[in-house]
């Protein structure tokens, strides 16, 4: 029987890709959920509700949405990651998927470790809004201010670790200001609480509450102004190096076949290049549609993850 062992492990590698491929055929097999870290209402759920809307006609099957908020975005993280690996469950990701390495480095959970990379889905400008009863009217005066009174102003944000409180933070950083960080459970309390003058300022994603009596916008990230708030100009314009976007993908636990990680990215690259998705994210929202391969985005982690350790390792203790 020995003279057979070779055979046998000639074909195993054989029996594995036909195993995966099998695998790959039969998903999805029931309704597939997303997962997202963060509450109804958020940036990251309109994302997630709209391009899994899409994606339930490509599947054939229910895709749906289940909120699961905490430690930013770490409850929903750890839950995928011990999911099974067969695509039924994925976790929707923003940058607090890179920037947790870096705040909680003693945490169990690793994301390059125990999750695979998907497929990217978009990126969005943040923008720094302040309550209109703070009497601040541009970036200089807030600067200015924060510079002769270090402490006293203070911002909101969606909660500890998150895009909102840490691109605040690196603004910090680069204007050599320091302010009062307030976080809240999700970014609508923020923004409810900068409404009523709780908060002196919020930089937070462009959703739509530009134009109000309550608030006012000062600056926006990216290259030029956005169609959806060309009146306000963008931090390059005022003479800052301060580029921040908020953006975002899906991720897999990370024992899911490669087969089954490119048919989901393909699903997702598919409902991104979908005129209905592009009106309610792009036009409406201001995110950017951009489709990667999943090494593409694995490497966009990579790198964000690098940016936020250094903004991490330079903040105050």
């Amino acid at each position: 029987m020995k003279m057979f062992r070779p055979l046998a492990a000639a074909l195993l590698p054989l029996a594995l890709f036909i195993a995966e491929a099998q695998g790959q055929s039969s998903f999805p097999e029931r309704p597939v959920t997303m997962v997202v870290g963060f509450s109804p209402g958020s940036s990251i759920d309109l994302v997630a509700r709209t391009v899994a809307k899409q994606m339930s006609q490509t599947l054939r099957y229910p895709v749906l949405v289940e909120n699961k908020p905490g430690a930013g975005g770490n409850v929903a993280a750890e839950m995928v990651a011990r999911a099974r690996p067969d695509g039924h469950t994925l976790l929707v990701v923003a940058n607090s998927i890179a920037i947790s390495p870096a705040m909680y480095p003693s945490q169990n959970f690793d994301a390059m470790r125990d999750l695979s990379a998907i497929a990217f889905m978009g990126i969005g400008p943040v923008i720094l809004k302040v309550s209109k009863s703070s009497g601040i009217d541009s970036v200089k005066d807030l600067v200015a201010r924060a510079s002769a009174n270090p402490g006293k102003l203070n911002y909101g944000s969606s909660g500890e670790g998150g895009t909102p409180h840490m691109a605040t933070v690196l603004f910090e950083q680069i204007s050599g200001v320091r302010m009062t960080h307030i976080p809240y459970k999700g970014g609508g309390d923020a923004l409810t609480a900068l409404m009523g003058g709780q908060i002196d300022l919020l930089i937070n994603p462009l959703l739509g509450d530009v134009k109000s009596d309550r608030i006012i916008s000062l600056a926006i990230t990216g290259a030029d102004r956005s169609p959806l708030a060309p009146d306000v100009p963008t931090f390059k314009e005022l003479g800052y190096d301060f580029n921040v976007g908020v953006y975002y993908g899906l991720m897999a636990p990370k024992a899911s076949p490669t087969a089954l990680i490119d048919q989901i990215n393909r699903s997702v690259n598919d409902a991104l290049a979908d005129p209905a998705v592009l009106e309610t994210l792009t036009r409406r929202s201001g995110i950017v549609m951009t489709a990667m391969t999943p090494a593409q985005f694995q490497d966009y982690l990579l790198k964000d993850m690098a940016l936020w350790r250094e903004v991490v390792a330079k903040r105050p203790r």
